[in-house]
């Protein structure tokens, strides 16, 4: 069996730990399809089950303080999703409030595992900046457009791109954790363009599927990478 725990676990909950991520992986795709009954709890609900499952997953196979930062920052992200489907006007601030809960707990996170400056390597660090620049950007096109909600918005995606760059300088695997956290900023980007700007209609239908793979690659990166060792799923290797 494919070990997915940093430490030897018992049979059971290897198994039930590997189901939770299909199901996960599953009930992404059914959202992002549209196979849930109509109403806005079932919508509600299928968005939510995606990265609430991986919450689980990572509940059950809980070891250390990196894993309930983990954990909490999961939780964090089911609310945002939740709150984003609501019709009442406040639910676009309260999901917000929900991805700034998210992104604070991920710096605790990645800010605690960071490398040492000496280890950081010109890509992490061309990437970082990169963020940085990324972020400046948007602000100028989107600026125009924020009304009310400007300081929140700025708040918000500053916040993101520290989340990002704690991320990339940090010792989990640039491959999974650094890309993820990059995609989860890029999501986030799609989100706002879609909300604020007059984009095409696939721009908004990109959101979801770059979102999920970005907290399913940042679970997984911090769940295999774990103590900075070597991270590797099975016969594929990420370190």
């Amino acid at each position: 069996m494919t070990r997915i725990f940093s430490k030897r676990r018992s049979p059971v909950l290897e198994t039930l730990g590997q189901l939770l991520i299909l199901l996960s992986v599953a009930a992404a795709v059914a959202y992002g399809a549209g196979w849930y009954p109509d109403g806005v709890l079932a919508q509600a609900v299928a968005k939510g089950a995606a990265v609430g499952l991986l919450a689980l997953f990572v509940l059950i196979s809980s070891q250390n303080l990196n894993h309930l930062l983990l954990f909490l920052a999961l939780c964090a992200s089911v609310a945002g999703d939740v709150f984003l489907v609501l019709p009442h006007t406040e639910a676009f601030l309260h999901g917000l409030l929900g991805f700034l809960t998210a992104h604070i707990m991920f710096v605790i996170l990645y800010f605690r595992n960071r490398l040492p400056g000496s280890d950081i390597s010109r890509a992490r660090f061309n990437a970082a900046v990169l963020v940085w620049v990324a972020t400046g950007i948007s602000y100028i096109v989107m600026y125009p457009h924020l009304g009310a909600l400007l300081w929140p918005v700025i708040g918000y995606s500053a916040l993101l791109a520290l989340m990002t760059t704690t991320a990339l300088l940090s010792g989990y695997s640039l491959k999974l954790v650094g890309l993820g956290a990059v995609l989860f900023l890029i999501s986030d980007a799609l989100l706002g363009a879609n909300q604020f700007l007059n984009v095409p209609a696939f721009v908004g239908q990109l959101v979801w599927g770059v979102y999920f793979t970005a907290q399913l690659l940042m679970t997984l990166g911090v769940m295999l990478g774990e103590d900075r060792r070597s991270t590797s799923f099975g016969s594929y290797r990420f370190d």
